[in-house]
């Protein structure tokens, strides 16, 4: 009587190491999607927390503003380095002038001598007996010296912005007040901030104005937060456009302020060091009390801002398409402030909140800057960064930031298609 059954025994070895390798990717898979559902239900109330499908890893950002990713393996958050951020740190602490792919001093000295002593090679063509170029020890002597002040010259900092669109009674006090914020305002001799306000041919203010900081880096600072800012937060009709100056700016009226900008000019070096004794004191003592500034402690390092009062809760059952048109909007406005990297409506809030995540701090201070105290669909909104403490509330999931609360969310995200059917066949009608 012949056996029916087939052992694993009389299976092909490549078939059944194939059937085993199938099943262990199943069950791995099976395991991953349990586990993105428990994070996805754990993580979704915090608005610091978010996937990312270019990881394809669940991001959070600490309080102090590092990137953190969360390890699956370990069940832990390590921090992401971020090679950008990397870079320019190096740069930030790079010495003007010196070349770090060049060996230290020591390492030359060490190299020159071994050169000294390496033996002649009388077999090569080169004639021993020619003279080489002399070492004099103490002064160059002159041919250095022309060689090397045909050098090109070194580019000199530009640290100014140039102003528009002010309004006509502005005063040089008061713009010299806002700029101060973003950066230390260079002085002049008699101690006054550097703030030049231009005039018309019969005198009055042309609305255009030069603000000359102490230090270059501040130019950057004041053009992403200030540009198509407010001079006078509250009053739409005071908005500026700030740019870095340039040499060609007002240069037809014949102004030199900032033709010459970068350009040497003869000063009173007993004066000048004076001056810049006291623009370093200051800048040493320099702490924003506006959380904005060099390095005060007080600066905000978070990257997530907390919007208010973007919308109602009856708005968004009226309108279906609101939720996805609203989120859209909010990321295309908050985009031209910096790279945003997540934005999630909370619906099930009465505040109407909304929350913006940021690639870096300074995005993040340009949106409150820009957002806060504006007009939207007739309700005031608010722009505050993120505390880390509050919990926010909403409906439905999704790949990205969902909630994933079971049922009852099921049914949340069920009634939502069917409240977005019903509005498409009533725009058929």
């Amino acid at each position: 009587m012949s056996n029916t059954s087939v052992e694993m025994t009389d299976v092909d070895p490549d078939i059944a190491k194939q059937i085993a390798q199938s099943q262990d990717a199943q069950t791995q898979a099976e395991e991953e999607d349990a586990t993105h559902a428990r994070l996805q239900a754990q993580f979704s109330s915090d608005p610091r927390i978010h996937f990312s499908k270019e990881t394809g890893a669940w991001h959070f950002e600490a309080d102090d503003g590092r990137e953190m990713q969360w390890d699956a393996t370990k069940n832990v958050w390590v921090e992401v380095v971020d090679e950008d951020m990397l870079k320019a740190q190096q740069a930030a602490y790079a010495v003007e002038g010196v070349d770090e792919e060049t060996p230290a001093a020591p390492v030359l000295a060490r190299t020159n001598k071994k050169r000294k002593k390496e033996p002649v090679d009388y077999t090569s063509n080169t004639d021993p007996s020619a003279p080489g170029p002399t070492i004099k020890r103490g002064k160059n002597n002159k041919g250095d010296k022309k060689e090397d002040s045909s050098a090109a010259p070194r580019k000199s900092k530009n640290t100014a912005v140039f102003v528009t669109c002010l309004p006509i009674d502005a005063q040089a006090d008061e713009v010299a007040a806002r700029f101060g914020r973003f950066g230390l305002i260079m002085e002049d001799d008699e101690g006054k901030p550097k703030v030049k306000l231009y005039q018309t041919e019969d005198g009055r203010f042309s609305g255009e104005a030069l603000v000359v900081y102490y230090k270059e880096e501040s130019v950057e600072l004041a053009v992403t937060l200030l540009d198509d800012a407010e001079l006078r937060l509250g009053e739409p009709g005071t908005r500026m456009k700030v740019q870095r100056a340039e040499y060609g700016h007002k240069a037809a009226e014949g102004d030199a302020a900032v033709e010459n900008i970068g350009q040497k000019r003869s000063v009173d070096k007993k004066k000048a060091t004076k001056r810049i004794g006291n623009m370093e004191r200051k800048l040493a003592d320099w702490n924003s009390d506006d959380e904005f500034g060099p390095a005060g402690p007080k600066i905000n390092t978070s990257r997530v801002v907390v919007l208010k009062y973007m919308f109602t809760r009856q708005e968004l059952s009226e309108d279906a398409t609101l939720l996805l048109d609203l989120k859209e909007d909010v990321r295309e406005e908050c985009s031209m402030l910096g790279e945003v990297t997540n934005v999630v409506l909370y619906d099930e809030e009465d505040d109407g909140v909304m929350t913006v995540k940021f690639r870096d701090p300074v995005s993040a201070q340009a949106c409150i800057l820009k957002m806060n105290g504006r007009y939207f669909a007739g309700r005031k909104i608010t722009a505050e960064f993120y505390d880390g403490r509050q919990k926010y509330s909403k409906s439905g999931h999704d790949a990205l930031d969902g909630n994933a609360d079971g049922e009852d969310n099921e049914q949340a995200e069920r009634k939502r298609l069917d409240d977005f059917a019903e509005w498409l066949m009533k725009e058929g009608e």
